[in-house]
């Protein structure tokens, strides 16, 4: 009989990520070869440190323009995705970010690069929301968290075989970064293009009135106008006050590609470069291994739990790097940090999506990209004037303590949501 038990949740694990949508298996596919060839931007900070010669503070600043176009990108494009639909915005995006990216293969080591990949930033930070609302509108609450578990597990599974590319052309032939970049986002571009169909309510339901031969004014101004992103987030302040946590999470997530990798190059010089893709890599092999039976075990739990136990989580595998030299200890605080990164990564996006009105998916969605990159824009100058002061190491301590205070704060937000649904509160979600 324990056998049988024992069987049945075997069975029930793998299917976890079974009879989705059919949509859903071609954004699997399309994010897996994105990511794939997604070599530029890891490289980064590596890239103007040791390639342009620039400080650490300096390297902070053109991090920060570098997000901020992404902010920018991800606020308009979310807006558009809820006024020309998804599949638009998510065509034009991807061809722009590769328009920005092809010149920076010919340029060398010039200076010109990194205000070329503020441009690129700007269209590639257009692109998530635009697929996050798709996933949002053909999922539901049964499955959501799969979904978005299932998509980041296809993400970091190509993120993983890129990483271990990008390390040996980073050395080697840097200007296949950015060319290999380029051909990822071609292919994808061809598949959204053959198989990803427009998914918006408002013109399905457009389209569906005109096929009924319901007359001449059944088109889109029949649909319902989408409200006001700022009036939507006072009707419901918990998802701001969600919001603003979440900065904080990403930010202490961001050390991954800042102090991480200045960290590794101070240890191991020449082969820092090597020793970092390792890293990645090691980070996204344990993304695809621990991603679904993290999500099938902990498929009960609020989402907003779990986004409470990844900054615990940070806490440990951010905070032991003030001790550590060895590549082994690295991937051990790595194994355990990445935890807390695949509690975050599907969490807040399912969060968000439980709560957002239908007519605004794509901008409540964007909150998502835009609190990642406020973590991105803040960390690299502050964190980047304290290492040229009081080097890396110093680092992990401030983490460490805004890891408990994320962890503590996004607490208090479950209780306080859980309080305005007892006393009959207005705590919309979207069920």
């Amino acid at each position: 009989m324990q056998t049988n038990t024992s069987n049945k949740k075997i069975k029930d694990l793998f299917l976890t990520y079974y009879g989705f949508p059919k949509v859903v298996y071609f954004v699997f596919i399309a994010r897996f070869i994105n990511a794939i060839g997604y070599f530029v931007f890891p490289f980064l900070t590596l890239f103007l440190t040791k390639n342009l010669s620039l400080s650490a503070d300096k390297v902070g600043i053109y991090l920060m323009l570098v997000e901020m176009g992404r902010i920018s990108g991800a606020l308009l494009g979310g807006k558009m995705a809820d006024y020309l639909g998804r599949k638009p915005v998510l065509m034009v995006s991807q061809i722009a970010t590769a328009l920005f990216l092809l010149p920076c293969a010919f340029l060398g080591e010039s200076i010109l690069i990194p205000k070329l990949l503020i441009f690129a930033a700007f269209f590639n930070g257009a692109v998530h929301p635009a697929i996050d609302a798709i996933l949002v509108d053909v999922s539901n609450p049964d499955n959501r968290k799969e979904i978005f578990s299932f998509i980041y597990l296809g993400l970091n599974l190509g993120f993983g075989i890129g990483s271990l590319i990008a390390g040996f052309l980073y050395t080697n032939f840097m200007q296949l970064l950015f060319l290999g970049n380029v051909l990822a986002i071609i292919i994808v571009s061809i598949i959204i293009g053959l198989y990803v169909p427009e998914t918006m309510p408002e013109i399905i339901m457009a389209k569906t009135l005109k096929n009924a031969h319901k007359g001449p004014g059944a088109d889109l101004l029949n649909i319902k106008k989408p409200e006001k992103m700022i009036s939507a987030l006072m009707n419901q302040p918990i998802v701001f006050y969600f919001f603003l946590v979440s900065i904080i999470f990403f930010l202490v997530h961001s050390q991954f590609f800042f102090s991480l990798p200045l960290q590794i190059d101070d240890i191991f010089l020449e082969h820092g470069p090597k020793y970092f893709g390792a890293v990645m890599s090691f980070n996204c092999f344990i993304v695809v291994l621990m991603t679904l039976p993290i999500t099938w075990l902990l498929r009960h739990n609020r989402p907003i739990i779990n986004v409470f136990w990844s900054g615990l989580l940070f806490a440990v595998g951010f905070g032991m790097l003030r001790w550590i030299s060895f590549l082994g200890w690295i991937l051990l605080s790595t194994f355990i940090w990445t935890l807390g990164e695949i509690l975050l990564r599907i969490n807040a996006g399912v969060y968000i999506a439980n709560h957002s009105p239908d007519t605004l998916r794509g901008r409540f969605n964007s909150l998502v990209t835009v609190s990642g990159s406020i973590g991105r824009i803040v960390g690299p100058p502050l964190f980047g004037i304290i290492i040229t002061d009081f080097g890396v190491r110093s680092i992990w301590t401030i983490i460490f303590i805004l890891s408990i205070t994320a962890s503590v704060l996004m607490y208090l937000i479950y209780r306080y949501e859980n309080n305005s649904l007892n006393k009959g509160g207005k705590v919309n979600i979207n069920l």
